[in-house]
């Protein structure tokens, strides 16, 4: 999970400029949002009470996954439901750390635009990786061995 967190934060650090885009990208338009400013520590606090929600829920996904008397279906709907529990947390702190992401890209000296893009990227991988990564077990077995 940090290094989810680490690499979200480091595509504004190392700037837009080192990522090729497709020529086919369409536009992204800019769109001014106003927050307060989010600072490292408080981002750092936040990761650190996501990640222990998020471990919470991998606990219960795998719980259900280890329930043999459930069908296949059952288990899947069954985590889908406690991942929708969650849900409001998880859209929270992506939106904190796409705000602090686009913040950063903006604070470098990034265009609007840029800073749409790096958010939008934290974003995309939150949806690609976090939820299939706890309905797969992928995101369980990332987390232990980390904690090995």
């Amino acid at each position: 999970m940090r290094r989810l967190i680490l690499s979200a934060v480091a595509v504004s650090a190392l700037g837009l400029s080192a990522f090729a885009l497709p020529a086919v990208a369409a536009p992204v338009a800019a769109v001014a949002i106003a927050q307060d400013p989010v600072t490292e520590a408080e981002l750092e606090a936040r990761a650190a009470a996501f990640e222990v929600t998020l471990e919470a829920l991998v606990v219960e996904i795998e719980a259900i996954r280890a329930d043999t008397s459930l069908t296949e279906e059952d288990r899947q709907a069954r985590m889908q439901a406690a991942i929708d529990r969650k849900k409001p947390e998880i859209d929270g702190f992506v939106a904190m750390l796409s705000g602090f992401v686009r913040q950063q890209t903006l604070d470098e000296g990034g265009t609007a635009e840029d800073a749409e893009l790096a958010a939008g990227m934290i974003e995309d991988m939150f949806v690609e990786m976090l939820v299939p990564g706890l309905l797969s077990g992928e995101l369980a077995a990332a987390m232990a061995a980390e904690g090995e």
